[in-house]
């Protein structure tokens, strides 16, 4: 199910009076399972049989816990299920995410033709397989008390965060599903979670998904794009992206805010980042902190010299890559990550000298260059684009983009009555520029939403505004479209 779907807006009600009817009548655990079972609606919704994934992974997961948390079990003992833990998650993972790219480039290095069954990727399988390893090492480590398993269950499965992220930890969500005083409706909570999931949903359906149409159309032909065409093609898919998983986020914050759950922050306007290093303390913020908590620092982190540091981070970014998804151009991209890091540790002391505006051009460039891998259906694409960046040829944008964008926009049926084709083509082309622009300056120069939310907006004009942005984009809904990290 998807946030932006008119099922979902008659889903989360229903969830969220039964969780708070079933807490007032004093059945807390009535509450967390009707949330348990809520949760798993949201999930197999569109395709029932991936409860069947999600209830086999929790379960697993949750046995191993039990083990893991026995007092008498033996140091021996506990490695081995822990090792036993980890392959299991991992072998989902490998099973579902990775096992078709591997066959098939098993088949191209060594001419075979091994054969496997077209397998789907199940939704959020990379969030909800991350946040149960973390568990199961926390549970090997002792860092935690033997949880009951209808707890254990909507930690893992709480629909707000499941798709998508972030990636929370058990110490961050049990203890509030225990505390008394979140039991109860809180309004406050209620209308801070409006605002989030109002400006969320109206990143995604407002302004991503329009750079979506544009993106998709210059990916699409990539060799006979100009200069202008494919450089606009780059930056509308850093827009996409941005907007997308922002609002995302800002949504997840909100529902969890709804059912009075903090959940962690995953993002904070990376665009203003003046490094990379800074970049990644403000992009999926809960992914980085798993890679920096359960892979960098027991590789050794920092503490074993700066070639094994460096090594490190290599490692850690090529991690992220492929955990993006199974393709060269997801590990090209955790590479290229990589590198940038690497670069900014060895010549840090130099770059911070070199004024503000040119350290953020320089990483504003870097990211939206790296995007195009991520971006890119297969592994010639990116460099075509690249090539059409450096030498397609000056001219105007291709009439597809633009129309894309504005064709059913109340301006163009008025341009149709007054003006001719040509005129029309120029003024669309510079509203498509200044479309583009005005949403590249907000991600740098506006505030974040934690920032406008702490700010409590709650004036006539404060509100009339949420109300505008909600009809807005739920009249949007015709033009449904996947949050782009659902895919992962």
């Amino acid at each position: 199910m998807l946030f932006n779907s008119y099922a979902f807006f008659v889903f989360l009600p229903i969830v969220w009076m039964i969780y708070f009817l079933m807490n007032r009548l004093g059945s807390h655990r009535l509450a967390l399972l009707s949330l348990l079972v809520g949760s798993f609606v949201f999930y197999g919704f569109d395709d029932p049989r991936l409860c069947l994934l999600l209830g086999a992974s929790i379960v697993g997961n949750y046995c191993v816990h039990l083990v893991l948390t026995m007092e008498t079990l033996s140091p021996t003992a506990r490695k081995c299920m822990l090792v036993l833990g980890l392959a299991f998650d991992f072998s989902l993972l490998f099973y579902f995410k990775y096992l078709n790219f591997t066959l098939t480039n098993i088949n191209r290095l060594f001419s075979t033709s091994l054969t496997w069954k077209k397998i789907a990727l199940p939704l959020g399988i990379s969030f909800y397989t991350f946040q149960q390893v973390s568990f199961v090492i926390d549970s090997y480590e002792r860092k935690m008390p033997r949880y009951p398993f209808l707890e254990y269950s909507v930690f893992v499965s709480f629909f707000p965060q499941l798709v998508a992220g972030p990636i929370v930890l058990h110490q961050e969500l049990i203890p509030q599903l225990r505390d008394r005083s979140k039991h109860h409706v809180n309004f406050s909570n209620v209308f801070r979670g409006l605002e989030y999931f109002i400006l969320g949903l109206a990143k995604k359906v407002l302004v991503a998904d329009s750079f979506a149409k544009v993106c998709d159309i210059g990916f699409s032909d990539t060799i006979v794009l100009n200069t202008p065409g494919a450089f606009l093609t780059m930056l509308t898919y850093t827009l996409e992206i941005y907007f997308d998983f922002s609002g995302y986020c800002d949504m997840a914050i909100g529902l969890g805010l709804f059912f009075n759950i903090d959940l962690p922050k995953n993002f904070n306007s990376p665009y203003k980042s003046l490094n990379i290093s800074e970049f990644w303390k403000r992009w999926h913020m809960t992914l980085t902190r798993f890679l920096t908590t359960y892979v960098y620092i027991p590789l050794g982190g920092n503490r074993k010299g700066q070639l094994r540091t460096l090594v490190n981070v290599m490692i850690v970014f090529t991690v992220s890559g492929i955990w993006h998804g199974a393709a060269w151009t997801f590990l090209l991209w955790g590479i290229l990550h990589g590198l940038a890091q690497v670069f900014h540790r060895l010549f840090h002391t130099i770059t911070e000298k070199l004024p503000k505006w040119i350290r953020w051009l320089l990483t504003f460039s870097f990211v939206n260059v790296a995007w195009i891998f991520f971006r890119a259906e297969y592994f010639r694409q990116p460099f075509r684009l690249i090539g059409s960046i450096l030498k397609g040829g000056m001219g105007w944008l291709p009439s597809k983009m633009t129309h894309a964008l504005w064709d059913s926009s109340l301006s163009v049926l008025l341009m149709e009555r007054f003006l001719p084709t040509s005129a029309i083509e120029m003024v669309l082309e510079f509203m498509t520029w200044g479309w583009t622009l005005f949403w590249t300056v907000i991600c740098v120069k506006a505030p974040s939403t934690a920032e406008i939310t702490e700010r409590h907006y709650r004036s006539n004009k404060w509100l009339a505004w949420l109300s505008l942005l909600l009809i807005l984009s739920l009249f949007s809904f015709s033009r449904i479209s996947k949050f782009i990290y659902f895919n992962f």
